[in-house]
């Protein structure tokens, strides 16, 4: 098994554990396995700063969205007038507790999924792909790559632009930015077409650089993530209480085992398959 495969196994265990188990203490510990991921192994050239600080947007805005919107909880810490719409009623401690165990739940779905496209590089991806699916991984691969040269292209066209005098005075201020990176973002499709068919891309079988690794490692991996999502179901279907609920009053989440083994496990199949 190559890499890229075992590595997205992981990834959906890591969605399954994320997903199906709803405890702060689980999506932590699935953020921080990400994360070691996302730090050790990430490709050089792609930075995780703004990365990170979009993370942490997403999540404050969750929270004061929960916070604001959800009036339901036995901790009252104010109100919002009748004739505010929308947002009018209590404001409770409960909501925004809810709301960061939302913001948490979010962060380790997005954080577990970027691995695949950070961590892997798009050449990789594509050559994981079985021979009758070459086309599709290639495509993959390009659309992926895609990502990270429109944001490079976006930093180096508005430092550009800021050395010519140019300051950001609202959103159509922006196109002076935007434009320069979709005509850019066309120009490298353009390039990147001409090139395969220079390659002589679509008209046989695709050769591929047989790299050697260790097989095994990626197997263990892929295993101990098999008998992790395994024991998720095992504990969602005998209703065992894992889940966490602030309301009707706050209390501390649970810390049976199940919460946290599933979260460990990952964090041994991630070692194994991206060793650092």
């Amino acid at each position: 098994m190559r890499r890229p495969t075992a590595l997205l196994v992981w990834v959906v265990g890591a969605l399954i554990v994320a997903l199906t188990i709803s405890n702060p203490l689980s999506s932590a510990l699935v953020i921080v396995v990400s994360w070691c991921v996302l730090v050790r192994r990430h490709v050089s050239e792609r930075h995780l700063r703004p990365f990170a600080i979009g993370l942490a947007i997403m999540g404050i805005v969750s929270v004061v969205i929960n916070g604001v919107l959800v009036h339901e909880g036995a901790t009252v810490i104010g109100y919002v007038p009748a004739w505010v719409p929308l947002v009018s009623g209590a404001i409770t401690v409960e909501g925004f507790l809810q709301g960061g165990s939302i913001a948490l739940a979010l962060i380790a779905t997005i954080s577990a999924a970027a691995t695949l496209s950070v961590v892997v590089d798009p050449t990789d991806l594509a050559d994981s792909f079985p021979r009758s699916l070459s086309r599709v991984g290639a495509a993959l691969g390009a659309a992926l790559n895609m990502v990270p040269a429109m944001a490079a292209s976006y930093r180096s066209i508005k430092e550009a632009q800021q050395f010519r005098g140019w300051r950001p005075r609202g959103v159509r201020a922006m196109i002076d930015i935007i434009v320069p990176v979709l005509l850019g973002a066309i120009e490298r499709s353009a390039r990147l077409a001409e090139s395969m068919e220079a390659r002589g891309f679509g008209t046989g079988p695709r050769t591929q650089l047989v790299v050697q690794e260790p097989e095994w490692r990626n197997l263990v991996g892929a295993a101990v993530v098999v008998g992790c999502c395994g024991l998720v179901l095992a504990v969602r279907l005998a209703h065992m209480p894992v889940t966490w609920y602030p309301y009707p009053t706050p209390s501390l989440p649970s810390l049976s085992p199940f919460v946290w083994i599933p979260s460990i496990l990952l964090g041994v199949a991630a070692f194994a398959i991206a060793p650092g």
